[in-house]
C-alpha cells in the first residue's frame, strides 16, 4: 500500500510543479498480454505451460510537459487489467492482473502530428487472479509480488486534442505469483510474472 501512496503523491507533485507548461487529458485503449511460463503441480506430476496473449484493457489521464526544442514527458496515471491463457489438453487456465500503474515516458516531437517516445512504468499490483478448469482442484490463497517495473517504447499520432498511440512494453523485474490450494500449506503453482504487450491506446487533451 505504501507503493500505491508514493505513485499518487509522485504523480501530483509533478503535474503541480509544471503546472504552467502542461497539457493534461483522459486516455484508454486495450491490452495484448503475455506472461511468463506457469509451474503447477497435478494429479499426473509437475507441467510447465507457455502464456498466450489475451485481450485486457486501461483507462487513465496523462498530463504533458513542454520542454525546450521538439521535447515533452508525459505522466500518467493509468488502472490496466491485463489477462494470459495456458492451456492443457483442452482445459485453459487464465491469469488476470489489476495494476495502478505510473509511466513516466520522454517524447519526442515529429512534425506536427508524429511522436516517439520511450521510458519506464512503475506498477503497483493490486489484485491477481488465476482461473483454473473443473479438472484441476480449487485455489483460494494467493501471494504476488506488488510492485514490477518495465518499460515501454512507442509512436503516436496527435491531431490537435485528440489522438492514439502504439506500445511495447516488456518487464524488468522478476516476480512470481504463488497460488496454494484449499486448506493445505503446498504451493499449488508458480506463474512468472513478468510480462511483454503490445497497448493501443486513444486520448482526449482538455488543454
Amino acid at each position: 500500500m505504501k507503493n500505491l501512496y508514493l505513485f499518487l503523491v509522485v504523480f501530483c507533485l509533478t503535474l503541480s510543479a509544471n503546472a504552467q507548461f502542461l497539457n493534461w487529458g483522459i486516455k484508454g485503449g486495450v491490452n495484448y498480454n503475455e506472461n511468463g511460463d506457469l509451474r503447477a503441480i497435478t494429479e499426473g506430476g509437475p507441467i510447465s505451460l507457455s502464456s498466450t496473449e489475451e485481450v485486457g484493457y486501461h483507462i487513465g489521464i496523462l498530463s504533458e510537459i513542454k520542454l525546450p526544442l521538439f521535447l515533452y514527458i508525459r505522466p500518467e496515471l493509468i488502472y490496466t487489467h491485463t489477462e494470459s491463457s495456458y492451456k492443457l489438453e483442452g482445459d485453459k487456465s487464465k491469469l488476470k492482473m489489476d495494476k495502478l500503474e505510473l509511466p513516466v515516458l520522454l517524447g519526442f516531437r515529429v512534425f506536427k502530428i508524429g511522436r516517439f517516445f520511450f521510458g519506464p512504468n512503475f506498477s503497483y499490483v493490486m489484485n491477481t487472479k488465476l482461473s483454473v478448469p473443473e479438472s484441476v482442484e480449487s485455489v483460494s490463497n494467493v501471494s504476488s509480488d506488488d510492485f514490477l517495473v518495465s518499460g515501454q517504447i512507442g509512436l503516436g499520432l496527435n491531431f490537435g486534442k485528440i489522438g492514439a498511440d502504439i506500445r511495447w512494453e516488456t518487464g524488468f523485474s522478476d516476480s512470481q505469483a504463488s497460488f496454494i490450494r484449499d486448506n493445505t500449506d503446498i504451493d499449488f503453482a508458480l506463474v512468472d510474472t513478468s510480462h511483454s504487450q503490445f497497448i493501443l491506446s486513444f486520448y482526449y487533451k482538455f488543454k
